[in-house]
């Protein structure tokens, strides 16, 4: 089942239990998951899921630098629904164990981070969070 009539079918669930906030998160989803075809580059479904989690962050970040907590939190459960659509990312362990394996097949110095970095999210993009992966690429790098 693609992510559009997943999140079709999860409409109709939530709109027959009545979970308003949970609907309404679907409805932004599933429209700008509609909307690919007018987007620039032709993004994935994921992507504009991804991209939609990315902007929800932002806000909860100045939510808490503002000191406003309710709306925050409010944004929280919104991030959380929609990260129930995005594929599980890699754990810190798992990440490290592809960040060995990466190294391990190509020798990158401490200067060349920004190459071995595009590499490395080319090859695994989806699969792990990039701030993690540059955070430990960056140890990695510096211990060598």
């Amino acid at each position: 089942m693609d992510l559009q009539a997943k999140l079709q079918e999860d409409m109709k669930v939530a709109l027959k239990a009545g979970e308003k906030d949970r609907l309404s998160v679907i409805r932004m989803l599933l429209s700008d998951v509609k909307n690919i075809d007018l987007m620039p580059g032709k993004p994935t479904a994921e992507a504009v899921v991804d991209a939609y989690g990315k902007k929800l962050k932002k806000s909860i970040e100045e939510y808490q630098r503002v000191d406003r907590p309710v709306e925050a939190e409010k944004l929280r459960g919104e991030l959380a629904i929609v990260e129930s659509y995005l594929p599980k990312k890699a754990s810190t362990d798992d990440t490290a164990r592809l960040m060995d394996e990466f190294l391990a097949a190509g020798a990158f110095t401490e200067k060349q981070f920004g190459q071995a970095m595009g590499q490395f999210v080319k090859k695994y993009g989806q699969q792990v969070d990039p701030g993690l992966a540059s955070k430990l690429l960056k140890e990695k790098l510096a211990g060598k």
